[in-house]
């Protein structure tokens, strides 16, 4: 059955007596084969469902293995057993292999049917009709093409992003990619491609466009240029610019190719492109994802009614060498132009594995963020011990001289760490060497004296005192201080033992398990206790595997150390759907 209208659906209508002739029955089979090609269209779309890979066998020939895919018109192709070719066999070759040709092909499927079995008809007695068939048996067609796709909407490349060809021949492709549409106002990203097709070249391009209602660098055109550059077979090279397309409610970006500002120049060849071409690009005031999603329920209907003509599916771009009489395949690559068809459970597949993703992406995020509050607690910590430390020398004088057992003070001195308890340390400077405690054991000590302060922790100042053990000509005397807060009771603090759960925060689906780690800080050999608050919570084993309960809510899950009761921590998890 190779008509592909679909439209109008019409079916056999039944009733006693009804005379059947062959159009009915071939009406029946047409009905039911379009109902079920129009849902393969419209609900799986275009492309390779499963298998055919194509694989190199040696030089000459290459094998088709099995597999099943949907052509543009919702016909299923199928492969059901791997085939060996050899590449001058398949249809399209003697044309890819024409002189002024490029040295590679695309292989393509598309669908075939063909009659089987000569029909037998009862009335003509012995004799066969050689048009006429008892069986139609569906097959599948391969061929060679160098020709791109007609149609790349229904490629996921072509939902976001559409391709013009600026120039072409057997050597070299020019083509430059837009976006299907663009935010008002915002950037409108292009790019220019150029590829070898053919033996290595030396290649000059210079192009310049027009554009309308937008602007590169503030200016309404844009310039390529590339300038005697060398390129192997098969090589690219891209530049990509950036468009600010203004800020209109509605309308379109234009970008107009004009023949005359196409310069091409192979080798010692000039050439020229011929049309005139302008591409549009719509403006919008919405994101791209949902316009893109818009635009597909817009145009599938038509796309899908005027472009339904068999078209093949390109399972691969074989690269060849060519000879004066043969060739040499080099390199076979795999969907040149990614035309999958995604199942719906290879889709719940690919969703889990990104929450998956997802999942210990947010948890190892949250193990460096709480790396970094810890770390930043040490640096805070460590910041503040320089501040609650202060120290300073303050000179005393002595008069004329002081006698023994006489009693000298200092002025009023700040330390400057604030109000309340400080620790204050004393000692006596003299030449560059400080005298910590008594003043009767170093007998070179020039001033023999017993210091003593008296601090005001109202104020946060004190005043040093001195009393002299022996009788000094010094006039003066200097003494170093010291003062530290106390910190004994925040060191203990920090000492003492905590417990969180990793992660801080987490979304299942029903009956999903998740494992749960819980963290004891300062404690480094704990049993942890779990269990959830609740009877109809779920449950989590004794190493932290979390199972959510049938019925979504938020439930509580505590963790316990079995050596310090007092040390706990729970998680909120909240179970959806």
């Amino acid at each position: 059955m190779n008509n592909l209208k679909y439209f109008p659906f019409e079916r056999n209508r039944y009733y006693y007596g009804k005379l059947l002739t062959e159009q009915d029955f071939i009406q029946e089979q047409k009905y039911f084969n379009d109902k079920r090609r129009l849902h393969n269209r419209f609900l799986h779309g275009v492309g390779i469902a499963a298998g055919l890979r194509v694989v190199m066998v040696d030089e000459k020939s290459i094998s088709v293995e099995d597999g099943v895919a949907f052509d543009f018109s919702g016909r299923e192709i199928v492969v059901d057993f791997p085939s060996v070719y050899r590449l001058s066999t398949i249809e399209g070759f003697d044309a890819v292999m024409e002189k002024d040709r490029g040295d590679y092909a695309y292989l393509c499927v598309s669908y075939d049917e063909h009659g089987e079995l000569l029909a037998h008809n009862a009335t003509a007695g012995d004799v066969k009709q050689e048009d006429t068939f008892d069986k139609t048996r569906e097959n599948y067609r391969l061929y060679l093409t160098d020709k791109e796709p007609d149609n790349s909407d229904m490629t996921l490349d072509g939902l976001f992003e559409k391709k013009k060809i600026i120039y072409e021949d057997y050597q070299i492709r020019i083509t430059q990619t837009f976006p299907q549409s663009a935010v008002a106002g915002s950037d409108v990203e292009t790019t220019i491609e150029l590829e070898n097709i053919s033996n290595a070249v030396q290649i000059s391009v210079d192009i310049e466009e027009n554009i309308e209602r937008a602007l590169y660098k503030n200016e309404p055109f844009l310039r390529v240029k590339w300038d005697n550059i060398i390129l192997e077979r098969g090589e690219k090279q891209s530049k990509t610019f950036i468009l600010k397309a203004m800020d209109f409610d509605h309308g379109s970006v234009y970008v107009h190719i004009i023949p005359e500002k196409v310069k091409i120049k192979e080798g010692k060849d000039i050439l020229h492109t011929q049309d005139k071409e302008s591409v549009e690009v719509p403006l919008t005031n919405q994101d791209n994802i949902k316009t893109m999603i818009e635009r597909y329920f817009d145009t599938v209907m038509e796309k899908t009614v005027r472009n339904n003509y068999p078209q093949g599916i390109y399972l691969a771009k074989i690269s060849f060498i060519k000879t004066d009489n043969s060739y040499i395949i080099e390199k076979v690559t795999q969907l040149p132009f990614n035309q999958r068809i995604y199942s719906t459970f290879l889709l719940m597949g690919i969703t889990y594995g990104i929450n998956k993703e997802i999942k210990a992406l947010k948890s190892n995020f949250e193990n460096k963020e709480l790396n970094y509050e810890k770390e930043e607690k040490q640096h805070t910590k460590t910041a503040f011990e320089k501040e609650r430390i202060s120290q300073g020398t303050v000179q005393i004088s002595l008069g004329i001289g002081g006698k023994r057992e006489q009693r000298f003070f200092s002025q009023e001195i700040f330390h400057g760490l604030g109000i309340g308890p400080v620790k204050l340390e004393l000692s006596i400077e003299q030449d560059d060497v400080i005298y910590f405690g008594s003043g009767e054991i170093f007998q070179d000590m020039e001033v023999k004296a017993e210091l003593a302060a008296r601090l005001d922790t109202s104020k946060g100042s004190f005043v040093i005192g001195v009393r002299l053990t022996e009788p000094t000509s010094k006039q003066f005397v200097n003494v170093h201080w010291r003062a530290e807060l106390d910190i004994k009771n925040d060191e203990e603090d920090d000492e003492s033992g905590y417990m969180y759960i990793i992660p801080n925060k987490l979304e299942l689906k029903v009956r999903e398990t998740y494992y749960l780690e819980a963290v004891c800080e300062n404690m480094p050999y704990t049993t942890i206790i779990w269990r959830v608050n609740g009877s109809e919570s779920g449950s989590v084993s004794s190493d932290g595997i979390y199972t959510a309960p049938g019925v979504p809510g938020v439930y509580e899950v505590i963790a316990q150390c079995q050596e310090a009761p007092e040390l706990k921590a729970s998680i909120f998890i909240v179970v959806r759907e």
